[in-house]
């Protein structure tokens, strides 16, 4: 059976004492923590997890425009900067991979001035440096595509495999996210059988952005693809309020009962799914 764990930064406003019960509550093997090295406690965030008994398999990038891995000069050494302490706090919660969206979420025109050619190889530049210094401390990482609502670079898992093939480093691989996949992928299975060589991590959530099983993604689908191609990474839900951007959902005042809702129905309809492909 997969590990299951929840992403940390979708609560909003919410303490992380009461995010770590419920997922304590609900059985929740790990947490998933917003790569924010400068405003997380490392310390904290160790001694909730071993309060709860969870562990942290992964951090999910928080990437604006002060960490454009597309740029260059001043910018693009910040967003490096910000991937070497991500890394660095990824060590001390023992997180295993770090996940990594190229151009800034929200930016769906490309910068005035600049050509598909000379960001594509920014990033590349960018992304072995960052991958050495990922490398040295152990981990991984994993670009996720996202939808072309949110970004106007990297949309779908062949074209994350082209990018991961021309920045030619052992430490990055791709995260296959079911919400942007079912946007963007002619085929979610295909893409995945596709990416089966450099998969790290999956997040999940329904067509709708809510909880697993409130939608129409054919997950027992996606369950028997992942064990067909021997995936030991861990799911981990990313269900998020019915918001166009994304990022607000960290500033909103949370709504504890819907975040328990959701919390219960993902676990609880992935496990069912899960024991029900295995008999």
């Amino acid at each position: 059976m997969l590990s299951i764990g929840m992403t940390q930064w979708v609560v909003g406003n919410e303490s992380m004492d009461r995010s770590f019960e419920r997922l304590n509550r609900y059985g929740y093997d790990e947490v998933e923590f917003a790569a924010e090295p400068y405003t997380l406690d490392a310390e904290v965030c160790v001694a909730l997890m071993n309060q709860y008994g969870l562990k942290c398999h992964s951090l999910c990038g928080i990437y604006n425009d002060e960490r454009d891995l597309t740029a260059s000069g001043d910018t693009g050494e910040k967003a490096i900067q910000y991937l070497r302490d991500s890394v660095d706090f990824a060590v001390k919660v023992g997180a295993e991979i770090i996940i990594v969206v190229p151009s800034p979420v929200g930016r769906t025109v490309k910068p005035k001035g600049k050509s598909m050619e000379e960001l594509r190889e920014n990033v590349i530049n960018n992304l072995r440096v960052a991958a050495d210094y990922a490398k040295e401390k152990g981990i991984k990482l994993a670009i996720e595509t996202i939808n072309r609502y949110e970004t106007y670079f990297i949309n779908t898992i062949p074209d994350a495999l082209q990018l991961i093939d021309e920045i030619n480093h052992p430490a990055v691989g791709v995260m296959a996210d079911l919400f942007h996949m079912n946007i963007e992928e002619r085929s979610s299975i295909d893409s995945i059988y596709a990416a089966k060589e450099k998969l790290l991590h999956v997040h999940i959530a329904d067509n709708t952005r809510e909880a697993a099983g409130m939608g129409q993604t054919d997950f027992k689908e996606i369950l028997r693809v992942l064990k067909s191609i021997g995936y030991k990474g861990s799911l981990t839900m990313e269900f998020m309020y019915k918001v166009s951007n994304p990022y607000a959902a960290v500033e909103m005042d949370t709504r504890s009962d819907l975040m328990d809702q959701y919390a219960k129905q993902a676990i609880d309809y992935i496990r069912l799914l899960d024991k029900s492909i295995a008999m």
